[in-house]
């Protein structure tokens, strides 16, 4: 089995832009989570964490999309 390293590079639609968050959690609806975890900072730069799991799986999850971020990959 062959891999792909892929050199991670973040692409910018425009500076400030962003989609709709509406948008963005209509269309995650429908989908069968396992674990869910929705993290978002509000316009006060407070952060802010909802989620089906509790911390120590919503961590473990974190690190996974962390993963997939970087290296484009599933561990």
């Amino acid at each position: 089995m062959t891999s792909n390293v892929l050199k991670f590079e973040p692409v910018e639609i425009g500076e400030g832009f962003r989609f709709d968050s509406d948008e963005i959690l209509e269309g995650a609806k429908g989908q069968v989570f396992t674990t869910l975890a929705i993290l978002g900072q509000l316009e006060d730069g407070s952060i802010w964490v909802s989620g089906n799991a509790n911390a120590g799986e919503t961590l473990v999850l974190m690190e996974r999309a962390k993963h997939h971020l970087v290296f484009g990959e599933d561990e």
